[in-house]
């Protein structure tokens, strides 16, 4: 399905509960007597009698619309002043959140796998309150890895004929049966466009590769029509070409024949295919086999661990040979389109 140079290769890797208080700061909103004002509506005795709105704490009664007579914290409807601070802020004891709301308490928020934990909350509050967190702060969340970085100074270079080279340390194969296109050899990737081209592929990686690398990558990916973004290469001993899918056009490779099973890898699921072919190869035209990897959701950035496709194969009878290739690749087949890929490979 592919010629020697036919793949692009894309190596592509709390809001605080309103508690009540009766430990807070005295209220100074209120009149000068110990009860509100007779007559105000509500008004009831006991210790915690509130107006709308308020807290018990040590305060003076409060004045006004629901101020409790003898009470020993009522305040109009504004809420007590007591640690957490006033207003709309969180309250200070019964359950709610130590801090005011989405206050963070003496723990700060978790990190995980390169990325900032979402809504880690410390502080020694019971989470009682909405959105609460009990202890030092729970942790984040794995967040996606930052994006690909290079410090490679080389300049950039565009081919537009079939062919393969070096840049920036990578090997990179560009090569079209038909139509139109241009690969652009990047510093910290590549970016091609292609136009009514029969089948055409962009790729940049290492060669010859090993099973153990690890892609990162951040692909702005316009297919129009049939394409795949893709980790792509080449073995020997078997003959392998090999894809590992994580977004296409129009068209879901490799169309449902010889599927093996699944893998989950880098927070998805792939399916397994394994095909038999008779075409061009590196080594000439012949037989060989494919294996595909093709995620069930598209993605566009973020990890390929290849070591865990390759060990999903070889439990699916399917084994790897010597490497010839490891790339990041665009391929698109009887299509249009344009991407722009920034990976690292390593």
């Amino acid at each position: 399905m592919r010629n020697t140079y036919a793949l692009v290769t894309i190596l592509v890797a709390g809001c605080s509960a309103v508690g009540t208080n009766e430990n807070s700061v005295p209220e100074q909103g209120g009149p000068t007597s110990v009860a509100g004002a007779k007559g105000s509506l509500g008004g009831s005795g006991g210790k915690g009698g509130a107006a709308a709105g308020g807290r018990p704490g040590f305060g003076m009664a409060g004045l006004g619309s629901g101020g409790a007579p003898n009470a020993v914290a009522g305040s109009a409807s504004g809420g007590s002043l007591n640690f957490a601070g006033a207003g709309v802020g969180g309250r200070f004891g019964g359950g709610g959140s130590p801090f005011g709301a989405g206050g963070k308490g003496g723990g700060m928020g978790g990190t995980a796998s390169g990325g900032t934990g979402a809504g880690g909350r410390g502080g020694g509050g019971s989470g009682s309150g909405a959105g609460g967190r009990a202890g030092g702060g729970s942790a984040g969340g794995t967040g996606a890895a930052g994006a690909p970085t290079s410090t490679c100074t080389e300049a950039s270079k565009t081919v537009s004929n079939n062919g393969t080279g070096k840049h920036c340390n990578y090997t990179y194969e560009y090569w079209k049966d038909s139509g139109n296109g241009t690969l652009t050899l990047k510093s910290d990737g590549f970016s091609i466009d292609w136009s009514g081209v029969n089948d055409l592929l962009g790729r940049k990686g290492i060669r010859p590769g090993s099973g153990n690398l690890v892609v990162n990558y951040d692909a702005n990916y316009q297919p129009s029509g049939n394409s795949y973004l893709c980790i792509y290469g080449w073995t020997r001993n078997p003959l392998v070409e090999y894809y590992i899918v994580d977004s296409w056009g129009t068209w879901r490779p490799p169309g449902g024949q010889g599927h093996v099973g699944t893998v989950t890898s880098d927070g998805g699921t792939y399916d397994i295919y394994k095909i038999s072919k008779t075409g061009p190869s590196i080594d000439g035209n012949g037989a060989f086999t494919q294996y595909w990897s093709v995620r069930t959701a598209k993605k566009t950035s973020g990890i390929i661990t290849i070591a865990n496709h390759f060990a999903a194969w070889k439990t699916n009878g399917m084994p790897m040979g010597s490497f010839y290739e490891v790339s990041m690749t665009v391929e698109g087949y009887q299509s249009s389109g344009k991407a722009d890929v920034k990976f690292t490979m390593q």
